[in-house]
């Protein structure tokens, strides 16, 4: 409570200060009408209180006595990126170049936000094109943007994965896919074969992933995929989840997962959250499987630290129990391993271009075969995706 309280008072003490500052402004300006700098100066104090309607009514009174300076146009940038009006601020940046506007890497840097916020990914990369602005690449935030328009950009992407699971003392196992994804309009289409030769056994799974994007930044996710010898695979296998945007860089999802084996049957409920803190990554996401021979609860936690291409990060991943969204966990019998699981796995992404990168993780897991009987696990796995405009 006392933490609250200390919050909400030093808000409340900030905007006393807000207020106080605007209506000594405003007398003075009352006194000298013509005052740019007090016109500007009353923008800033309703902005920093988030009442960006009332500051862009001073911003158009400066600029209705012809106030264009650097002042007026850092000002006036800020307000429109703060109120999400990506529009009006590519317009601004057009008129502050008009007017001489000093600071290039400020105008650089909001036209690719506003770009990438209005998904016109191929105006933002058009802008580091020319030789002067190719310098600002050398900036963390810039690179970083920009790198991120061009994976955004090039939606059909080409994915090969393998992996390899070798057991104490047992044949090694092995697990690959061939996947191509491709956006339908302004949603995605994934279509994916996976092959696995595990148990002296060899299976085919072809399966189908659709994200139905919503109108709030939400989306949807469903998936289902079909085994015809079922040896591995499930027969069945069916997804939804459904992904909303949170404040502060934050997501979450609840969805349900079903699985149809030849003698058995398999439901999922799962959830997740992540959030972004600078260059840092993390997520955490539970399971509960239901099954008929026993229920359990499952755990994941990653945790990525990206480079200023988000093609390049370092990343671990923490479980306890077995993830259903993992192939490699289905037993020779069909049936989806619910016993108890500890393990560990550390990866690396980088990229080789500006449109493929590629995928390294080794990992080991400690884990029951039988209740009370334990093994080791250890994992090796290659990945390599390629975009394409």
């Amino acid at each position: 409570m006392a933490n609250s309280f200390s919050v909400v008072f030093a808000q409340n003490s900030s905007n006393e200060k807000y207020r106080k500052t605007i209506e000594e402004a405003e007398k003075s300006l009352s006194a000298e009408p013509t005052r740019g700098d007090l016109m500007v100066l009353i923008a800033n104090n309703y902005a920093w209180q988030n009442k960006t309607d009332s500051a862009l009514t001073y911003i158009k009174k400066a600029e209705q006595i012809y106030y264009y300076n650097d002042e007026l146009f850092d000002s006036w940038l800020n307000i429109l990126l703060w109120s999400h009006r990506y529009e009006d601020l590519l317009k601004t940046c057009q008129i502050a170049e008009q007017h001489q506007y000093l600071n290039t890497e400020n105008l650089l840097r909001k036209r690719l936000i506003a770009y990438n916020e209005l998904e016109e990914y191929d105006q933002g990369i058009e802008l580091l094109k020319d030789s002067k602005s190719k310098n600002f690449l050398k900036l963390d935030d810039i690179g970083y943007m920009y790198n991120n328009m061009i994976m955004k950009r090039n939606t059909n992407v080409i994915q090969a994965f393998y992996s390899l699971d070798y057991f104490d003392n047992n044949a090694p196992q092995h697990l690959a896919y061939l996947g191509y994804s491709f956006n339908v309009g302004k949603n995605t289409m994934a279509i994916r074969a996976n092959y696995a030769n595990r148990y002296k056994k060899q299976d085919l799974l072809l399966e189908a992933d659709f994200y139905l994007k919503m109108n709030n930044k939400s989306y949807m996710y469903f998936n289902y995929g079909y085994s015809f010898d079922a040896t591995l695979f499930p027969r069945h296998r069916v997804g939804y989840e459904y992904y909303m945007s949170l404040k502060n860089k934050m997501e979450a999802s609840f969805g349900a997962r079903y699985m149809k084996y030849l003698r058995s049957e398999v439901f999922i409920t799962t959830a997740h959250l992540e959030k972004y803190l600078g260059h840092h990554w993390i997520a955490f996401r539970p399971f509960y499987v239901i099954q008929s021979s026993k229920n359990s609860f499952t755990l994941l936690a990653n945790y990525k630290y990206y480079g200023k291409n988000p093609l390049n990060y370092w990343g671990v991943e923490l479980n306890y129990g077995n993830s259903p969204d993992d192939n490699r966990l289905m037993m020779a019998n069909g049936i989806f391993n619910n016993l108890k699981a500890y393990k560990l796995k550390l990866e690396k992404n980088f990229m080789l271009n500006s449109t493929s990168d590629i995928h390294i993780g080794i990992g080991y897991t400690r884990e029951e075969y039988t209740t009370s009987t334990y093994r080791n696990r250890y994992l090796l796995e290659l990945g390599y995706r390629s975009r394409l405009k």
